[in-house]
């Protein structure tokens, strides 16, 4: 497939997202921003499923801002009406039914999957999937196919979109990160997740945050899987608190996030943990996956690839397997690795995830 030349507009943003994945790469988190903060309870705004009728911005892409909630922001509401007086209480994910449902939170916009058997019965996974610059949660889930994945293999499926409209969105380090968190948490707490089953993916700056959540809040996580997102030092308090299982992708040919800072990141992980290898997982003219493992069995898997988008803007920087076509409100181009590719990047994160719990 021939490459896709840039307009000027979007030559613009291409730059742009270029220098906010620059600073996703190297931001951290203040001290201002811990856990506990209340950046993500003066919220409220809005719900609904994909069954109910849809807002009055149905038209609008999924970055937009939503529309106020007729009710108050500070009352709280349980997810489940006949809840004990000691159950959770939900400051945002007002909403535990089966189907997608869309909150806002401190200007954060997150659409929450739960399947059926998870409404029903709980104790499910849950997986946080994260998209990257200039995108939008349902244009994340056209790449992983999260949704679907967790609907088959019982896990909540929870994607934020960053504040703002594509293709403008991009998430601040530090600041986002507690947000997103503190919607994490109670997400686990008042869905009835089995805590010992959360991960986390993230593509570009969403693999950025992923990163730096491994770093930041380790404990969380049964495993994690950023692709294209470096953000873990993996030295003095930028290191996690524990081992946790990494998946990690990246682009050979990536021009945005260069392939050099996914393999620092991948040496500082295996030297941190004084990790032995590599052997070959799976190998072929354009793609290697190799495998580092721990005294305490803890892994690091790292895919590169020498696939490539459309578009010149992207090049490597891309989703291997994805049949994205673009097309959404406010997308600038499609994310999809131009195929033939020898795997489906969703479905590897999946795999990874159920096989490290």
């Amino acid at each position: 497939m021939p490459a896709v030349r840039l307009s000027s507009r979007a030559a613009s943003l291409a730059a742009s997202l270029a220098a906010s994945l620059a600073l996703g790469a190297c931001g951290g988190a203040t001290d201002g921003d811990r856990p506990g903060d209340d950046a993500a309870t003066d919220v409220s705004a809005e719900t609904r499923s994909d069954t109910a009728p849809p807002p009055t911005d149905a038209g609008s892409d999924a970055g937009d801002a939503a529309p106020p909630d007729a009710a108050s922001p500070d009352v709280a509401a349980d997810v489940a009406p006949d809840a004990s007086p000691d159950a959770p209480v939900a400051k945002c994910i007002t909403d535990g039914t089966a189907g997608t449902h869309t909150f806002t939170c401190a200007g954060v916009r997150y659409d929450v999957t739960i399947p059926t058997a998870c409404a029903t019965k709980g104790a499910c996974g849950l997986v946080l999937d994260v998209h990257g610059a200039t995108m939008t949660a349902k244009m994340e889930d056209a790449n992983t196919q999260m949704r679907a994945l967790g609907q088959k293999y019982g896990y909540v499926v929870v994607q934020p979109t960053a504040p703002g409209s594509a293709p403008t969105t991009s998430w601040t380090p530090g600041a986002d990160d507690v947000k997103v968190h503190d919607v994490l948490v109670e997400a686990i707490a008042v869905l009835g997740v089995d805590a010992k089953r959360v991960h986390m993916t993230g593509f570009s700056q969403g693999g950025m945050m992923t990163s730096r959540f491994l770093c930041r809040w380790a404990e969380l996580f049964a495993s994690v899987a950023p692709a294209a997102g470096t953000g873990c030092t993996f030295v003095g308090a930028d290191a996690p608190s524990k081992e946790v299982p990494v998946l990690y992708l990246h682009g050979t040919a990536d021009v945005l996030v260069a392939f050099s800072q996914g393999t620092a990141q991948r040496n500082a992980a295996v030297a941190a943990w004084k990790m032995t290898g590599p052997t070959t997982v799976a190998s072929d003219g354009a793609h290697t996956r190799q495998r580092w493992t721990s005294a305490k069995g803890t892994v690091f898997e790292f895919v590169q690839h020498d696939y490539k988008a459309t578009s010149l803007a992207l090049q490597g920087h891309c989703y291997p397997g994805s049949t994205d076509k673009g097309g959404e409100p406010g997308q600038l181009f499609s994310f999809a690795c131009v195929p033939p590719n020898a795997f489906v990047w969703g479905e590897e994160v999946m795999a990874f995830f159920r096989a490290h719990e």
